[in-house]
């Protein structure tokens, strides 16, 4: 081996091995990055998912009071005409 390069290698080493680091830590937080938003998507489907249901039990719920409004008020008319109030 060329002795200068044996002169330099206790400085070339520990720049190598930083470069190997900083490699695997700016793939590794590309992965986490990848992972996080793949999280983000999944809650935000289940989120979505959530509020169509709260969508439709509202919806629902609408109907029902309607209905309840319906009866109530036919009774009310019925009971009025009964008692000749009208």
């Amino acid at each position: 081996m060329n002795p200068q390069l044996v002169a330099f290698l206790p400085f070339v080493t520990p720049v190598a091995i930083l470069i190997v680091v900083i490699v695997g830590v700016l793939f590794s937080n590309h992965h986490v990055d990848t992972r996080i938003s793949d999280l983000r998507a999944h809650m935000d489907a289940r989120f979505s998912a959530v509020d169509a249901r709260f969508g439709l039990m509202d919806q629902l719920f609408q109907e029902r009071q309607r209905r309840v409004e319906e009866v109530m008020d036919a009774r009310l008319s019925r009971i009025e005409e009964q008692l000749h109030m009208r």
